[in-house]
């Protein structure tokens, strides 16, 4: 988190940003981003050393790590990347919210899927009609 937080800070202060008569340019964003990581990078190094966060009573409870979530969840990833172009972002984020429901323990695909394209949407509606940011285009998209 530290690197991360060396390169958005490295990359802000080499951008470029054009002169701006608002007294809060451009770069401002960037320049918290970093600092919020720095921070929250330095309290987490911190917790780490002093191994603050460990209760291996509680890690024996839980036991060894499970596969099938993870895996749903990377699925519900690549299925949306995939599917975008054709499908538009309504239905495949659909599929995304699907997959990870199901891989958070949901047992109701139906549901999933509903509060997904409910959710979907809702977020098309606000990027592309609000903010005028296009988003994947799909057969639902072209009708909206």
């Amino acid at each position: 988190m530290l690197a991360l937080a060396g390169a958005v800070l490295a990359e802000t202060a080499l951008s470029n940003a054009a002169p701006a008569y608002a007294q809060v340019g451009p770069q401002a964003f960037p320049y918290a981003v970093g600092a919020g990581l720095a921070v929250l990078g330095a309290l987490l190094l911190a917790e780490g050393a002093r191994g603050g966060w460990r209760e291996p009573a509680a890690e024996r409870e839980l036991g060894p790590p499970r596969l099938g979530p993870f895996l749903w969840v990377a699925l519900g990833l690549a299925v949306n990347a995939a599917l975008i172009p054709w499908l538009g972002f309504i239905l495949s984020s659909t599929a995304l919210f699907a997959c990870i429901a199901r891989g958070f323990g949901s047992r109701r695909p139906a549901r999933d899927l509903a509060w997904g394209g409910a959710l979907s949407f809702a977020a098309y509606l606000g990027f592309a009609k609000l903010l005028a940011i296009r988003l994947g285009d799909g057969p639902i998209e072209r009708f909206l």
